[in-house]
């Protein structure tokens, strides 16, 4: 028997892998986005701390994708597949978009709307990677429903290398920064004591410190991947190896027996629930972007009163995760970069790479040991909001907070960063698990869906005004010659007018 398993494993570990591959092209290319915003404020984009906000907005505005493909399928004719033509143009649409990030990032143009320079390139582009990836979150989850139930855990692995990787060849490249050095020297004549002396002074000037590889690089990377990704889609489709790994049809028949108003990517979703909670039910994403289940019209329909949960205890979860999101994925993502960055550009660097990693390693601890506490649910989002609390403060109070030249200040900023992205993550995961495992827990969790994005929209929309009209935050830049008072220092006196020419070392104030 143990010999079967080991052979039957390897049999089908070319197909875990093509999945894994499959997986991480889900929201590579916006991860890569995020960790790629320290060296791009520090190459002195137009935009400079304020992009992460416009990136909030832009993604919650990418959400016409999965709305487009909620009403295609939802008018599609009965029995109708869209997932796999849809995965496609996404595809296109992803590898097109991060081959042009690698020539035009730096291209920019005048706005009318406020007479200043912009990153217009930068912005669409990365609309459209945003449409991609949120596109994603709806498309693949169906398409991996054709698999026998087993691949859904390495597609999400894979949905964890999407953040994990670029995160640790952000790290590799650094940020580079500005370091001071002599521009040119002069003499000047200065009255000491009654007596004249002519100084040698230095003008000193900041030169920018390129880092190990330039964001040109860095998208060829994206590139790479979604390349990878599409490729590993096409495997997925045409292999006889993969095929073989399809639900078998009589299973989908059985599936559509039971529910005959059900689409025909439906039943692939039920039966892999129903293996999974006992519940025949839609599948939760416990990640930052639900997994929304896309039903028929007929399926449609107002939450019911279950028998698990009260209607009270459903208002907590649904106001919980509302809330949540709106704090982590509206509101603390579009200060990040004033907060983080109010310690320098390498703190910014590790805030946003260690709490994008920190994201899937909550989503894990969440498959490996679940909880069904609602006290859990709250401690957990009281220690979030604290620490959420910390981040927005040092915003507040940025170009000048506390510890700010202290390696204790950057270390308290990284972990709070950390702390609030996978403590918010493990939140999110919960509820998730907790309204999986409920009666009629497929509507339930199409309102999760619902309820995400409202609230990451609600936190978008209040912060973007503050941060890029109100100008209620500032960021702060490193000056690498701070050391010199005016960028100059005046350290010899080379010669004393009237007397013998002399060397002494002398201090000026």
């Amino acid at each position: 028997m143990a010999s079967e398993a080991v052979k039957d494993f390897f049999q089908r570990l070319p197909v875990m892998i093509l999945v894994v591959i499959f997986g991480t092209g889900s929201w590579v290319a916006i991860n890569g986005m995020w960790v790629e915003l320290p060296l791009l404020v520090a190459l002195g984009i137009p935009e400079g701390y304020n992009l992460a906000s416009y990136l909030v907005i832009i993604i919650q505005l990418a959400n016409i994708g999965p709305l487009t493909f909620t009403l295609a399928n939802w008018w599609a004719p009965k029995g109708l597949k869209i997932e796999t033509q849809t995965i496609c143009v996404v595809m296109v649409v992803g590898i097109a978009s991060t081959l042009l990030m690698v020539f035009f990032w730096d291209e920019t143009t005048v706005w009318d709307i406020d007479n200043s320079i912009h990153s217009t390139a930068l912005l669409c582009l990365t609309f459209f990677l945003s449409i991609v990836d949120c596109t994603s979150s709806v498309a693949f989850t169906p398409f991996m429903s054709r698999f026998k139930h087993m691949y859904l855990t390495w597609y999400f692995v894979g949905e964890g290398f999407s953040a994990l990787l670029p995160s640790l060849v952000a790290l590799g490249q650094g940020v580079g920064g500005d370091i001071c050095i002599a521009n040119y020297t002069y003499n000047e004549v200065r009255e000491i004591d009654n007596k004249t002396y002519v100084v040698n002074c230095t003008a000193w000037m900041q030169q920018p410190k390129p880092a190990n590889f330039p964001p040109e690089d860095f998208f060829w990377f994206l590139f790479c991947m979604m390349s990878c990704s599409a490729m590993a889609f096409v495997l997925l489709n045409v292999l006889p190896i993969s095929k073989r790994e399809y639900i078998r049809a009589e299973s989908v028949q059985s599936i559509k027996s039971s529910s005959s108003g059900s689409s025909a990517e439906s039943h692939g979703m039920l039966e892999r629930s129903k293996d999974m909670t006992g519940n025949h039910g839609t599948i939760d994403n416990s990640g930052d972007t639900p997994q929304i289940k896309v039903l028929n019209s007929q399926e449609i329909e107002l939450i019911p009163s279950p028998s698990g949960l009260s209607k009270l205890q459903y208002a907590y979860l649904f106001g919980v995760l509302a809330f949540v999101n709106a704090l982590s994925n509206g509101i603390l993502a579009s200060i990040q970069s004033y907060s983080a960055g109010a310690y320098g550009l390498n703190t910014y660097l590790l805030a946003a790479t260690l709490a994008n990693v920190a994201n899937p390693v909550a989503c894990f601890i969440v498959m490996a040991a679940p909880s069904m506490s609602l006290l859990l649910v709250g401690v957990m989002t009281f220690f979030g909001t604290f620490a959420g609390s910390y981040c927005l403060a040092i915003a507040a109070m940025s170009p000048t907070p506390p510890l700010q030249f202290e390696m204790i200040g950057s270390v308290l900023i990284v972990l709070a960063w950390i702390c609030v992205s996978g403590i918010f993550s493990y939140t999110k995961a919960t509820i998730g698990w907790i309204l999986r495992n409920q009666p009629d827990n497929r509507v339930l969790l199409i309102w999760f869906g619902g309820v995400t994005q409202l609230g990451s929209l609600v936190g978008a929309v209040i912060m973007f005004p503050l941060v890029n009209i109100a100008y209620l935050f500032e960021g702060y830049y490193e000056d690498a010659c701070a050391d010199y008072a005016n960028h100059t220092s005046c350290d010899e006196v080379i010669l004393t007018l009237n007397q013998p020419v002399v060397y002494v070392p002398v201090s000026f104030n």
